[in-house]
C-alpha cells in the first residue's frame, strides 16, 4: 500500500508508506481509492483488517496530511452481507466533493443475479476526530435504480471507479477483470448531475 509522488513526466519522487504498526495487520485487501481535500490525501481500504481490531462492520479511510507526513484514521460503516451467495462488502473509491464531503462506491463482490449491494454514499468529514466515524448518506442504488443492467446484460460485479466532472456529473466505471468469469464488458455510465441524484435519492 503506496502512496506515489510522481512530478508531471512521472518519475516518483516521494513514496509514502503506512504507519509500521498499521501495515503489520494488512494481510489482504488494501487501498482501493485515492482523493485530495484540503492538503490532504485521503485514502479508502478496501475490507476492515481483522487485526486492526476496528469492528467487522467498519472500513478504515486514511487522512495522509502532506505537509506534516502523519496519518490518521477515520472508519466508515459498511452494509452486511445480503447476497444470497454471501461474499463480502467493501470500498472501490472515494471523490472529493469540496467542504469536506466525499463520495463513496460501496460494493458486494456478487455479480449477476446474486448481486445486492452497489451504492453511492456521501459522507462528510467535517467535525468527525481522527478514530471517528462517518456517517454516510444514500445517493444512488445502482441496482435498484437500473443503472447496472440498461444495456440489457448482468449486473457486473465490481463498480470500482467513480469520478464527478465539473459539471457535476457522476461517472462510475466497472472492473472487467478481462474474461475471468466476467463478459468482458466495461461499462462507463453517466447517471445524471449530483443534485439530481442527490434530489432523487430515499429519504
Amino acid at each position: 500500500n503506496f502512496l506515489l509522488k510522481t512530478n508531471s513526466e512521472g518519475v516518483i519522487q516521494n513514496v509514502i508508506r503506512l504507519p509500521d504498526a498499521v501495515n503489520a495487520a494488512h494481510f489482504r485487501f488494501g487501498f482501493e481509492g485515492v482523493a485530495e481535500y484540503n492538503g490532504s490525501v485521503y485514502v479508502a481500504f478496501q475490507r476492515p483488517w481483522a487485526l486492526l481490531n476496528d469492528g467487522a462492520d467498519r472500513v478504515r479511510i486514511g487522512v495522509y496530511n502532506i505537509a506534516a507526513g502523519t496519518w490518521s484514521f477515520l472508519l466508515y460503516p459498511i452494509e452486511p452481507v445480503a447476497s444470497p451467495n454471501g461474499g463480502w462488502v467493501g470500498l472501490s473509491d472515494l471523490t472529493s466533493l469540496g467542504g469536506g464531503k466525499f463520495l463513496m462506491v460501496e460494493r458486494d463482490n456478487q455479480g449477476g443475479p446474486d448481486a445486492r449491494i452497489k451504492r453511492l454514499y456521501s459522507f462528510d468529514v467535517t467535525g468527525v476526530a481522527a478514530g471517528g466515524t462517518v456517517t454516510k448518506t444514500l445517493v444512488r442504488d445502482l441496482l435498484a435504480q437500473g443503472d447496472l443492467t440498461r444495456t440489457g446484460g448482468l449486473a457486473p460485479e465490481k463498480i470500482e471507479g467513480s469520478a464527478v466532472t465539473l459539471d457535476g456529473d457522476v461517472w462510475i466505471v466497472n472492473d472487467n477483470d478481462g474474461v475471468d468469469g466476467n463478459s468482458g464488458e466495461t461499462q462507463l455510465t453517466r447517471l445524471g448531475t449530483l443534485d439530481e441524484l442527490q434530489d432523487a435519492a430515499p429519504l
